[in-house]
């Protein structure tokens, strides 16, 4: 270990330790302060201990080059649209393992980049171990970067963050050396590496004027030759890395002998690859940013020029040509736009970047490759996510674009104004588009969703039949007929829906691939209609189809539904694992749409199988999805609530349950939910208000979902009111008849193959069960069969409770009684258990003394005796 390091010594430890257990570890500092020498140390440590290391870095210069801080260290770098390339990262980082993935100079990185970090974040490697280690400059991180960070959040990845300090004066004197005055250069430099060996520079070389950091670098540039200075400022050009070729095809000869002069003014080291870089990424920055404006541009074209020659890739040739573009040359139009085709679906980031530097080569939009280039450039900011900019784009090209030619954008624009939440602007949209003479069955289909999602039901039927009407194509028709079939599912409607399902199948079963690529929601919505109306088989087999067509096509919002549906149907027939594999893809989707409203849906979909098996984490990512929608209208973020509820009531948070379904439905009965999942919404309710001792509420929730159930005559939708109605019975004391309606649940809920519930309906009627121990073991046995580990820990517990000799005292409270005890024995007043519960203090109050009775207790202080015993 080099002098240098003696300082660094807890800092390499904690890299270490962080290493042997995976995950992220945030190296942050100041510039200068060493953090790249840390990584430099700890990589060659890690590597003398068997791990494999793989590095890289992000640039200044460089930031509209797509996964820059991720090139150097993937050789080759994958391949594919974003998600195809992150899994592909992923793997290999698997097969590496144990493994270390230094990124340093965060605070520079792509957007690209950071997205990818982000999934590495959010789909951390179960089992093998791999370490992350980020270093960036704390104060320009950006926006991006702390919330990709953010990933790393609870349940997610361990997490080290580690702030390199000061060097003490014994390291000072280890890096400089013992000379006179070295606490006086210390106590200037703060005890940074990088400005405490310019200062000693400085004072070697005989000058005695202070400078600041910057000050003192530019110290050292001055004493460049004039040839010197032009190779170091061709370099700089060229990029964080370079050759002698490199400098020589820029100056046009070879200048190996100044190329060695810098190396040996310490100003650009060698890297080990037959390549150089600066000493320090600031150095780059002043010895670039002191080349003269004009000459510098003239180095980008000629660096342009060459590499067209060399046939380089054309994303390398755009990021000269942005900093040099001209209408002068034509050729520098064809070079951006070919560079944002190239990287819209992989790196749209980047297109938006090199789109923009092309924006000032073109005309106004009289212009044909005007409005060309600002319809590449809506769509680059829709694919990635920034959903505001793409609407703007949209909505400035929309006057300049006759009606019955801009059929494409007014359709995307509509998508992405609803995928925003807003509706209404949506719908309005469409509908001038409608009046000016716009035809189309799309912009009927489009209406049809929207009238939908703001609960419009009649509205959206009557587009739906204008849809139908205007339909001149196969996939059209299909399409048409499948939103209708969606329409009357989500009514839940069963004469109706039934026929639009056949009518609908037949039409998309008729399809070519090549037809259904034209318009998948003709399948999509026909898999979300046979979901509702509980034909899963049916709906498995349109939504896997529609998955394997919608794939290659990289539109975020139709492949995030096609696997939301997927997720659904498998969490609902049992097979967990595939359920959540298809809802983490989908979410990985989701996040790339930049829509918050989608984001959260299918967040709630993925916690909804995840809280069979991942309770911890289907909790968080319920909590953000009911965070994400609230105050939104509509019927995703409705649905985003209920779902979240179900989580929080599973994980024992009946009272946010309570509130959140009372809050969303409008009111006991839930008139303004889905009706054809109105029953499921009730019962959710029914458990909240019994888990809330509120027996009266919970009657009124199970009657009204009984009520809704006979309406959709629905296997499982029944099911579940006849749940609500057991357990209500159960809470009352009408063990009989709870049991006898348990058993009608569970015979239902089996007849369409949901085998989590029939488990859950098991755990949650055991005690109105004459063999109890009969209907644990059962449930187990599901559980364990379908992987659902956490109804197994939760038949386990029932098990050994149910194995004891006698009851303890404790078991004969409540589940609120137990609640409010519990919180009584930690010492909490009355008022402030009723603060936590959303209770009044009388209501407290009133709990305890039922409690102190049961127990035979007289105070909180003997509460604990009891409870614990």
């Amino acid at each position: 270990m080099g002098p240098v390091f003696v300082g660094r010594v807890a800092e390499l430890i904690a890299l270490a330790e962080a290493a042997e257990r995976g995950g992220l570890a945030e190296v942050v500092g100041e510039p200068g302060i060493g953090k790249t020498r840390l990584l430099t140390e700890f990589a060659r440590r890690a590597e003398k201990r068997g791990l494999t290391v793989r590095r890289g870095r992000a640039t200044e210069y460089e930031r509209e080059m797509p996964y820059r801080a991720f090139e150097e260290a993937f050789d080759p770098f994958p391949t594919g649209d974003r998600l195809v390339l992150a899994r592909e990262v992923r793997a290999q980082l698997a097969a590496a393992a144990p493994a270390v993935l230094i990124l340093d100079d965060l605070h520079w990185a792509d957007p690209g980049s950071i997205e990818l970090l982000a999934y590495l974040l959010r789909r951390p490697l179960p089992s093998e171990r791999v370490l992350l280690v980020c270093a960036y400059r704390d104060r320009q991180g950006g926006v991006r970067l702390p919330a990709a960070l953010a990933e790393a959040g609870p349940a997610a990845v361990p997490h080290t963050r580690i702030e390199v300090p000061p060097l003490a004066l014994a390291d000072a004197e280890a890096l400089i050396g013992n000379r006179p005055g070295l606490r006086a250069l210390y106590a200037e430099s703060g005890g940074n590496p990088l400005y405490l060996e310019a200062l000693a520079g400085q004072e070697d070389r005989g000058s005695g004027h202070r400078h600041d950091l910057t000050g003192l670098l530019l110290g050292e540039i001055a004493l460049l030759s004039a040839t010197e200075l032009l190779v170091a400022q061709s370099a700089a050009v060229l990029g964080d890395e370079f050759t002698p070729d490199d400098v020589a095809m820029v100056l046009d000869s070879p200048h190996t002998e100044a190329l060695g002069r810098l190396a040996a003014r310490d100003l650009i080291r060698p890297d080990g690859n037959g390549r150089f870089r600066f000493r320090h990424p600031l150095l780059r920055r002043l010895i670039y940013e002191k080349a003269d404006p004009a000459w510098r541009m003239s180095a980008h074209r000629v660096a342009a020029r060459e590499l067209t020659l060399l046939r380089a890739p054309v994303r390398e040739v755009a990021h000269h040509v942005s900093r040099t573009a001209s209408r002068h040359d034509p050729g520098d139009l064809k070079t951006l736009m070919e560079a944002a085709r190239e990287a819209i679906m992989v790196a749209p980031a980047a297109a938006i970047d090199w789109l923009t530097a092309a924006l000032p080569l073109v005309g106004d939009l009289t212009d044909p490759a005007s409005v060309e280039l600002r319809v590449l450039l809506a769509r680059a900011y829709t694919f990635d996510g920034q959903l505001e900019a793409a609407r703007a784009a949209m909505h400035e090209l929309l006057p300049h674009l006759p009606v019955g030619t801009r059929g494409e954008v007014v359709a995307a624009c509509a998508v992405v104004e609803r995928l925003l939440g807003r509706y209404q602007e949506s719908a309005s949209l469409l509908a001038a588009e409608v009046g000016q003479g716009g035809k189309g069955a799309w912009l009927h289909r489009e209406l049809a969703t929207l009238r939908l999602q703001m609960g419009d039901v009649a509205g959206a039927l009557s587009e739906v039949a204008e849809a139908i009407a205007a339909a001149d194509a196969p996939e059209e028709e299909a399409a048409a007929h499948s939103l209708l079939a969606f329409t009357a599912a989500y009514e839940g409607n069963p004469q109706a829906s039934g026929e639009a399902i056949a009518e609908a199948r037949a039409l998309a079963d008729g399809l070519s691939d090549a037809e259904v690529m034209r318009e998948l929601t003709c399948l999509s919505r026909l898999a979300w209609a046979e979901l509702f109306m509980e034909l899963h088989a049916d709906a498995e087999r349109h939504a896997r189809r529609a998955l394997a067509l919608a794939r290659p096509l990289g539109r975020s919002g139709i492949l995030a539904d096609v696997l939301t549906a997927a997720a659904q149907i498998c969490g609902r027939t049992g097979r967990l694992t595939e359920a959540i594999t298809f809802g983490q893809e989908a979410e990985d989707v989701a996040h790339q749409s930049g829509s918050p409203t989608l984001l959260a849906l299918v967040q709630a979909i993925h916690a909804e199988a995840l809280s069979f098996v991942d309770l911890g984490r289907a909790v968080h990512l319920a909590t953000r999805a009911g965070e994400s929608v609230a105050g939104v209208d509509g019927w995703w973020s409705a649905t985003t609530v209920c779902l979240s509820a179900q989580v929080l009531l599973v994980a024992g948070e009946p009272d946010r349950a309570r509130w959140m379904l009372l809050g969303i439905g409008g009111g006991v009965g839930m008139p303004q939910c889905q009706p054809g999942y109105r029953p499921m919404w009730l019962e959710s309710l029914t458990q909240a208000a019994l888990g809330c001792d509120e027996i009266a509420w919970a009657s009124a929730a199970a009657s009204a979902a009984m009520a809704a159930a006979d309406a959709l005559t629905l296997p499982a939708q029944r099911a579940f009111a006849l749940r609500a109605q057991a357990c209500v019975r159960l809470a009352e004391g009408d063990q009989r008849t709870a049991e006898a309606l348990a058993e009608q649940a569970i015979g239902l809920f089996s007849d369409v193959n949901m085998r989590p519930h029939v488990a859950r309906t098991l755990l949650m009627t055991a005690g109105a069960r004459t063999d109890a121990h009969h209907a644990l073991a059962t449930a187990k046995n599901i559980a364990l069969d379908i992987g659902a580990t956490v109804l197994v820990e939760e038949a386990e517990r029932e098990q050994r409770r149910l194995a004891a000799r006698a009851p303890r005292r404790g078991e004969l409270l409540t589940r609120r009684e137990r609640q409010i005890a519990e919180l009584a024995m930690t010492g909490m007043t009355s008022k402030e258990i009723a603060t936590k519960l959303l209770l009044s203090s009388r209501t407290v109050d009133d709990h305890l003394a039922r409690v102190y009775r049961k127990l035979g207790v007289s105070s909180r202080a003997a509460l604990a005796g009891v409870l614990l015993s």
